[in-house]
């Protein structure tokens, strides 16, 4: 579960940066060239077999940045968006999004984000992807609920296990079981426990207990009281936990869970991603065998997120977090500065500039705003995630945690002295550049380790086309990052960046500042205050009451533990022998000489970035000398 931006570790947070700005601070020099040229043997889908399937043709791009044809089409019964993207990329991407903006914080989003994997119509397991695992060569299976919106992405090398996750999945999202099952909201949402009519009534279920863990982290109490309704969000869906409060979950009412998945659960209210080097024509003969099962609803125009008004003075917020006996409590205060930047969406060139912006402040060890943090000895580390985007309106938190309590003003008074002294000065020319060619370089790789680079785009592409924006704008970074270099080139990096720290920062009024106070005695309180509503809840129970909830407690415990019956198991996809290549993928490898040295060659995509490796042979070393090699590095 994502509760907020900075919890995504592994999305494309900024459009135009990856992984939450973790790059390498040594990274080689890239130069910007022409965007690689269309390629005539990707294949498409010509538009009558779209029309055909039940799809027309929004528009059409070739993305040169990812050597990638994409096509947007929407389904003319409901009007679902697909999003198409065709390549030589083997690690093929499907992923179903809908928008699940919540009213309150029972966590209806990411109760029905572990329920819908429950079982389904065609798959009556408990837990289908356990089986489908068995016998899949996935490289990727997973779901996502963010503040707004729940994602299901699966990634697969082999087409045909790709296609039996495809259908798993979206079986899994339209027709789950749990919509008719009270037992699955129980044990994946919440429930009363009790084993005997003379014991305690407990709060169960994997939702509630999991979000009573991320209650207890300081860390993250920090940032869901800055996100919430009395901090920067007190208007709109953001001002509510998604994933659920603990002290809310208990609320919420199987009905209720119900209608959100007849609402949102809906083709109208969906974007549907797939990305690869699979048939476009079969993606759409997949779909349209789900979709034409619905009519058009009103789902789009139900969960369209509202933007927060900005504030026209800031606002300070002091609670309290569950801290251990040990240590000393006066240092274990955190303190941080949260602004919202705007109240609509930012223009593409804003959007990148604040993210090389952010980048120079906090991305490296050596940037300024985090050197003279860390080095002022008014706390032990950074908190707060920089510029963070996913969401409708683009936010800044910047703080300090293992502030001393009486140090509290010194580290907000350091933030903005070091903002104020940072826009008069400028950044040093050399800390541009090698932002530049740092955030440049890792757009050009695109290097998401295990994690598909399918996917990777997909949730960047998404953080515009879930607000009805252009999905094709955050996979172009090319112009853009032209266009910003020749603007640095031409006015300099201070009246590029300088105006922004004054605009989105300094002189913004819509600021919040958290400060956090360690209290031991916080959890205890709360247990208490738990343990105390659920003897009031007890007492209101006659004695067929709790003998029916004991039965009950039993039923729901019984069922967990029976296996899946064999012919339930038998309707699981698997892969056989037969499907699994014989012929390992070949790296084209060219074999040349230069002055006796051979050199290996392979000739592949890398946008415009090279890589080299020099290889000596070490055999001819003494066996003792070789630990004393790493000193030649």
């Amino acid at each position: 579960w994502r509760s907020l931006p900075r919890a995504s570790s592994h999305s494309s947070s900024l459009r135009f940066r990856l992984n939450n700005k973790h790059f390498s601070s040594l990274s080689p020099r890239a130069v910007a060239s022409p965007p690689t040229q269309p390629s005539s043997d990707i294949a498409g889908v010509g538009d009558e077999v779209a029309e055909k399937l039940g799809f027309e043709k929004v528009s059409e791009e070739f993305i040169g940045e990812c050597k990638s044809k994409a096509v947007l089409f929407k389904h003319k019964k409901t009007g679902a968006e697909v999003m198409s993207v065709s390549n030589d990329d083997e690690n093929k991407v499907f992923g179903i999004v809908f928008r699940t903006p919540p009213k309150d914080s029972t966590g209806i989003p990411h109760i029905l984000e572990h329920s819908v994997l429950c079982g389904s119509r065609k798959y009556p397991l408990k837990e289908p992807f356990v089986e489908l695992l068995k016998g899949s060569l996935h490289t990727f299976l997973n779901a996502f609920t963010y503040p707004d919106r729940t994602c299901y992405p699966v990634a697969s090398t082999n087409s045909k296990d790709f296609y039996n996750l495809v259908d798993v999945y979206l079986d899994a999202v339209f027709f789950p079981k749990c919509i008719e099952d009270f037992q699955t909201f129980q044990q994946e949402g919440w429930h009363y426990e009790l084993n005997d009519p003379s014991e305690d009534i407990t709060y169960k279920g994997v939702v509630f207990n999991e979000m009573k863990g991320v209650y207890s982290q300081p860390d993250n109490l920090l940032g869901r009281t800055a996100q919430q309704a009395s901090a920067l969000f007190p208007d709109n869906t953001y001002g509510v936990d998604s994933g659920g409060d603990p002290l809310v979950i208990p609320k919420l009412t199987f009905e209720e869970f119900k209608e959100f998945h007849r609402k949102y659960y809906h083709p109208s209210n969906a974007r549907i991603w797939f990305y690869g080097d699979d048939d476009p024509s079969e993606r759409l003969r997949i779909l349209s065998e789900y979709l034409d099962m619905f009519d058009a609803s009103t789902a789009p125009n139900e969960s369209k997120v509202e933007p927060q008004k900005l504030f026209s003075e800031p606002v300070r917020i002091v609670e309290k977090y569950p801290a251990g006996d040990g240590g000393d409590l006066k240092k274990k205060h955190m303190v941080c500065l949260n602004w919202l930047l705007s109240d609509k969406p930012l223009d593409l060139q804003t959007e990148l500039t604040l993210g090389f912006l952010d980048h120079l402040l906090l991305g490296t060890p050596a940037s300024p705003l985090r050197k003279v943090l860390l080095e002022s000895g008014l706390g032990d580390a950074i908190i707060g995630g920089g510029v963070e985007d996913e969401l409708l309106q683009p936010q800044f938190s910047i703080g300090l945690k293992g502030v001393s309590d009486d140090d509290i003003p010194k580290v907000e008074e350091l933030i903005m002295s070091s903002l104020r002294k940072l826009a008069e000065e400028g950044f040093d020319t050399e800390a541009v550049e090698a932002s530049m060619n740092t955030i440049e370089f890792s757009l050009r790789e695109n290097n998401t380790g295990s994690f598909p680079r399918g996917l990777s785009l997909m949730l960047r592409s998404m953080g515009k086309w879930i607000y009805d924006m252009d999905p094709f704008e955050p996979l172009k970074y090319e112009q853009p990052l032209l266009d910003l270099k020749a603007r640095i080139a031409e006015e300099g990096s201070k009246a590029v960046f300088s105006p922004l720290i004054e605009k989105f920062i300094l002189n913004n009024p819509h600021c919040v500042t958290i400060e956090m106070q360690p209290d031991p005695e916080k959890a205890s309180r709360d247990e208490a205050a738990e343990k105390e509503t659920l003897e009031k809840v007890k007492a209101s129970m006659t004695e067929e009451d709790l003998a029916e909830l004991a039965r009950a407690t039993e039923e729901l415990k019984l069922k967990q533990e029976t296996p899946d019956p064999p012919e339930a198991l038998k309707c699981v996809p698997s892969l056989s022998l037969h499907d699994i290549p014989k012929e390992p993928i070949r790296i084209p490898t060219e074999v040349g000489d230069i002055n006796g040295v051979k050199v290996l060659q392979h000739d592949l995509f890398t946008n415009d970035v090279l890589y080299s490796e020099v290889v000596f042979d070490m055999s001819s070393l003494k066996q003792e000398l070789l630990p004393l090699v790493p000193l030649f590095w």
